[in-house]
């Protein structure tokens, strides 16, 4: 399937596969079929199907295993995490040393968790790691599941948000462990963000990508944590969903045993004052006030009350990061593209449901258009996306062609599994 994928993009640049100069169609044994041009039908013409947006520059190349997690930092310092899912890595999280070269971050210690080690202070399962948005120098953050691979249930303690001091070889600030009573249901802490500004030492929002569900919200001065939205239709799969990947349909397979992707709230981002995210297993996207999550005297029932509801953005999406100037971006695996949708009046340059261009405050819910920033056969299921010093950066893992979406379990992806930049001329949100 990516091989087809590449062969669209060599006939978009007007390479024949014949092995001359000569469109495809018009060679041999196609001699008098009829000549397609840019004025041909949409879909008819392999233009139609040509690069949308900046070109891509590959900053990394993971050769033996597919990563999940991305963190750029300000000295560039690219960091990668490899989770357990599908079973044993010998490192959870990474730091790349040249374009194919990494090391395990911040040590080799850490990296896996022994019988007789409290589980919040080494990896188990880290899904992804992000940057402090205060303090982006120093601090990087990590969210570990704490699902050991083969398990369904995470360990105790193993559950996590951990901060960690970039100036110091990585040492461990402090690890804020999910108290067991929340890890009902398969709990599985997917992505994390952090907001600072919050409360009176912060906040970090993690997403749990369970079957039911739910949004996870951590005071970072207390430790107390509370789980939202558990088992509500705002953080669960639509039933019997079938996604679609390089043109081919997507199922769950156990064996020759078909059933359907069930992953709930997965992609995070903090933008505006709201929180966003995606449920995978689906084409829906929300948001709700950072400050509902918050504040933990609030009913669950208010909190419900409190999501808004975006609509369809036109693809399953992985993962979602936020810039400086209001735009939310989501990496759109169904699509080979990242799209990106803008949150802020000021920044809207044209009309949309009589709403003119510029103002002030936020986009009406209603008046979301979400576009797309970049499409190409190289986004193989773009996963966690970061942003720094202008660029766009993420991570590839193919991650519908991996056992579990394919009939009888075959591994279908090919590594090596690029990392990706793009210009987009922002910051990082704050």
């Amino acid at each position: 399937m990516i091989i087809g994928l590449f062969a669209v993009a060599g006939l978009a640049s007007g390479q024949g596969l014949a092995g001359n100069d000569c469109p495809f169609l018009a060679c041999p044994p196609f001699e008098g079929a009829p000549t397609y041009n840019d004025n041909g039908t949409i879909g008819a013409t392999p233009e139609s199907f040509s690069i949308i947006g900046p070109p891509l520059q590959a900053v990394h190349a993971s050769v033996e295993r597919a990563p999940t997690g991305f963190a750029v930092d300000p000295s560039l310092n690219i960091y990668l995490t490899y989770p357990r899912n599908s079973g044993p890595t010998p490192n959870n999280v990474v730091i790349a040393t040249n374009f194919t070269g990494e090391k395990p971050w911040p040590n080799p210690e850490i990296q896996n968790c022994t019988a007789n080690q409290n589980a919040s202070t080494c990896f188990i399962n880290v899904q992804n790691i992000v940057l402090d948005p205060k303090d982006p120098e120093h601090v990087l953050w990590a969210v570990d599941s704490g699902i050991q691979p083969g398990s369904m249930t995470a360990t105790p303690y193993g559950p996590k948000v951990m901060s960690f001091n970039l100036t110091n070889n990585g040492s461990l600030i402090r690890s804020y462990p999910i108290p067991l009573p929340l890890y009902h249901d398969g709990m599985n802490a997917n992505d994390v963000r952090i907001n600072n500004s919050i409360g009176t030492g912060g906040f970090a929002f993690i997403t749990d990508e369970s079957q039911d569900g739910s949004l996870v919200a951590i005071d970072l001065h207390s430790g107390a944590t509370v789980r939202r939205l558990f088992n509500t239709s705002v953080v669960k799969a639509d039933p019997g969903y079938v996604g679609s990947y390089d043109g081919q349909p997507v199922y769950t397979w156990n064996g020759t045993h078909k059933s359907f992707t069930h992953t709930g709230s997965d992609g995070i981002a903090l933008q505006s004052g709201n929180l966003y995210w995606g449920v995978l297993a689906s084409r829906r996207f929300y948001y709700i006030p950072q400050t509902v999550l918050a504040n933990f005297s609030l009913s669950d029932q208010e909190v419900l009350d409190a999501v808004v509801f975006l609509g369809q953005l036109g693809s399953e999406q992985a993962g979602f990061t936020a810039d400086d100037k209001g735009v939310l971006y989501m990496t759109a695996s169904e699509q080979n593209a990242i799209y990106q949708v803008q949150t802020l009046q000021r920044y809207v340059s044209e009309e949309v449901n009589g709403t003119p261009p510029g103002g002030e405050g936020p986009v009406a819910p209603g008046n979301y258009v979400v576009k797309t920033l970049v499409r190409s056969g190289l986004i193989q299921h773009a996963d966690s996306a970061a942003i720094w010093d202008g660029y766009l950066y993420f991570c590839t893992n193919q991650l519908e062609l991996s056992p579990t979406f394919q009939y009888k379990n075959v591994d279908a992806r090919r590594g090596p599994w690029y990392s990706y930049r793009l210009w987009i001329g922002a910051g990082p949100a704050i």
